[in-house]
């Protein structure tokens, strides 16, 4: 099996340390697992491939010129498509194509669609929405085209949640063609953690430091909970905008030095680092039409971490009140503070909901089961290839 697996987003380094670039690594992974010839065509790649992507085919788009003016990368962007098509030709032909959803590409599906070339879209967020609320929208029209384009051209589209399914079926083109295969995680990297020391609870935190990631409740919750007396430290993996806001917090309240902020770093230092956790915590504040898929959650999960998490949109149905962990309001620095006391209070809690949710990830969540279903809900055959884990 030939697939072209697009990703010209110019916002994702696909070899990087974001989430959407360890999301598509590990399609990646999966897919060469099962013998699948792979043709990448990224328009960032965030430096040298990993070993493991070697026998990739990798294309680099053009870099889009524009410089600042967003109006002007735009239209780079949209330009752009022509050659991507270009390069996409000349590489194949390809049994599949499979396409990460960004904002201005359109041009493969439309021409695979035609072609009579099966295709698989992915969508992880209302791009067009997103981008209007945190940041600007140019071009509105041009986005809002791309994206009926593409629901109407692709065969199968693939919404990582159900906030994302609700979006796209706003599009008449999407109906009956929208499939929920949630994010997963790889349960080996994480099956080493040992069991905590005695000493202070850290409490954990790992994506980027951006709006949508509600740190701000965290940080008052830790405050909170110094301010009571209880022994907790912070550990935030991860690097952002809101950074220097959330370290000017904690030093007006001196508590920097039982806080560490480890910056952006590689996948491989993440489960080292979620070793040295007793909780992790997705404090996501309230959002119309929640639609994340929280890579973190499945990671803490892997690891064996008991998992604190706000309620909003579908999480209460990933992470089971009680069972995998706690579930709080969203916003509430008070509730989350509680709910970690209560966790501090109670180690046999912390390891039976840890170990719960570790059994969870391994048994549902895995990368490999992801992309089987996946590969199912669009009706293609996945090759058996080499031998391979769940």
């Amino acid at each position: 099996m030939k697939v072209a697996y697009i990703c010209a987003d110019p916002g994702i380094p696909v070899f990087g340390q974001k989430g959407a670039s360890i999301h598509i690594q590990e399609v990646l992974r999966v897919l060469l697992r099962h013998g699948v010839e792979i043709t990448l065509f990224a328009q960032r790649l965030g430096g040298e491939p990993p070993a493991a992507f070697r026998s990739l085919t990798i294309i680099e788009l053009p870099a889009l010129v524009g410089g600042v003016d967003e109006e002007a990368r735009a239209d780079a962007a949209l330009d752009a498509n022509a050659a991507l098509l270009t390069r996409f030709i000349e590489a194949g032909p390809f049994d599949v194509v499979y396409e990460r959803y960004s904002l201005w590409s359109h041009a493969v599906i439309g021409y695979a669609r035609q072609a009579g070339i099966p295709t698989v879209l992915e969508v992880n967020a209302p791009l067009p929405q997103e981008q209007r609320r945190y940041r600007r929208l140019v071009r509105a029209r041009e986005a809002f085209g791309v994206i009926e384009s593409l629901v109407s051209d692709a065969d199968t589209i693939i919404a990582v949640s159900r906030g994302v399914k609700g979006w796209l079926e706003t599009f008449s083109g999407a109906q009956g063609k929208v499939r929920v295969v949630e994010n997963g995680v790889d349960p080996a990297r994480f099956s080493q953690r040992s069991p905590a020391a005695d000493g202070p609870l850290t409490l954990g935190f790992v994506g980027t430091l951006k709006p949508w990631h509600g740190l701000e409740t965290l940080v008052e919750a830790y405050i909170l909970l110094r301010e009571k007396g209880y022994p907790v430290t912070l550990s935030i993996v991860g690097d952002g905008p809101q950074a220097a806001v959330l370290k000017a917090r904690l030093s007006q309240c001196g508590a920097t030095g039982s806080a560490r902020f480890h910056g952006a770093v590689a996948p491989e230092q993440v489960p080292a680092l979620l070793a040295s956790m007793d909780i992790g915590i997705a404090p996501y504040p309230q959002l119309d039409n929640f639609y994340f898929s929280p890579l973190k959650i499945y990671e803490y999960m892997a690891a064996g971490l008991p998992v604190i998490t706000s309620r909003v949109g579908h999480l209460a149905e990933l992470v089971s009140d009680g069972e995998t962990g706690l579930l709080v309001a969203p916003q509430d620095p008070v509730a989350l503070a509680q709910a970690v006391m209560t966790l501090a209070d109670d180690p046999l809690l912390r390891q039976r909901l840890g170990l719960a949710g570790q059994a969870r990830a391994q048994q549902h969540h895995s990368w490999e089961q992801v992309v089987k279903r996946i590969w199912l809900a669009a009706g293609l055959r996945l090759p058996e290839g080499a031998k391979h884990g769940g």
